[in-house]
């Protein structure tokens, strides 16, 4: 794989920043990782750091070259950070209540896969143009997406992130074949309320992608001054020439309730165990196997004993 990051924050007018982003490679995929901690409720960077550090963990946990259910890994994932989070908040000895915005990207195989709950956002440029972007959890932009719809949610303020006493609702995106020179962006909302789009392209298609990113937060910075939010970026390029290899067929954006997360992936176990049959899993040609999904569950069910850990080092 060819591929080109950048990972730019800068605090704005904020005391403290709790936004957070990571890359992890692969030798053969990789994980995109954004949260932006809610200012609104205590503890807003603890949220952030556990949901980059569960993605994290079980991204390297993963043993095979392929993720056969790379929409279900996702959200997998997203329900084991809320877990954590909640965790962490009754173990503390601080009254806090962590919360986050989340925004996950998973390239294998010369496809993007992603996830998010909240208002933080994933953008895909093609010939510096939009190609799509992810719909914020928030009224306004659900009812901007469906106008003379039903909505819903009344207000139009954020209704869903991850951690709080809700359950979180995760919108997984189409899986989208990627060409030679795409920019996806993940992103705070500091940075889409703070610029236009039309001029958000121009720092992503700079020939220094860092040095792009950078600048785009500095303009951001200096044009809101006095009430800028924290801002985030994480910016990727696709520079590889190969056609994309097999796909997943996952085709459509869906949004998946926390409560069939579990029951999708017991399905998925069951499916695979169909397909498997008697044959060895190296047979099956089925990516990630029974097993290694029953390995998934019990390394993010270490997430418990990760947050105390964490917890006894704050």
């Amino acid at each position: 794989m060819k591929y080109r990051y950048a990972i730019s924050t800068a605090t704005g007018a904020r005391k403290y920043n709790q936004d957070r982003a990571a890359c992890m490679e692969g030798d053969q995929s990789v994980l995109l990782i954004l949260g932006d901690g809610l200012g609104g409720h205590a503890g807003g960077d603890i949220a952030a750091d556990l949901l980059v550090d569960t993605a994290s963990r079980a991204f390297l946990k993963i043993r095979t070259p392929v993720i056969s259910e790379p929409s279900l890994f996702l959200a997998l994932i997203l329900q084991h950070a809320h877990r954590a989070i909640n965790s962490y908040a009754r173990h503390s000895e601080e009254n806090i209540d962590p919360r986050t915005t989340a925004v996950l990207c998973l390239i294998q195989n010369g496809y993007a896969y992603w996830a998010h709950a909240g208002d933080s956002r994933l953008y895909l440029f093609r010939n510096s143009s939009q190609l799509t972007r992810t719909l914020d959890h928030t009224g306004r932009d659900q009812a901007r997406a469906n106008p003379g719809g039903r909505n819903s949610y009344s207000g139009t303020g954020l209704f869903n992130c991850i951690g709080g006493n809700h359950r979180p609702q995760i919108t997984l995106g189409p899986e989208i074949a990627l060409q030679r020179g795409d920019r996806i962006m993940l992103c705070s909302d500091g940075v889409w309320q703070g610029m236009p789009t039309d001029e958000i392209v121009e720092y992503l298609y700079k020939e220094d992608l860092e040095a792009g990113t950078d600048e785009m937060l500095e303009e951001i910075t200096r044009r809101h001054r006095k009430k800028c939010d924290n801002v985030t970026v994480l910016a990727f390029t696709w520079d590889d020439r190969s056609p994309p290899g097999q796909n997943m067929r996952h085709e459509t954006i869906r949004d998946v309730p926390a409560e069939q997360v579990w029951q999708e992936v017991r399905e998925s176990e069951i499916r695979m165990k169909k397909i498997m049959g008697h044959k060895p899993a190296k047979e099956a040609g089925a990516g990630i196997s029974h097993a290694d999904l029953s390995e998934l569950d019990s390394v993010l069910s270490e997430v418990e004993s990760f947050v105390k850990r964490l917890e006894s080092q704050r």
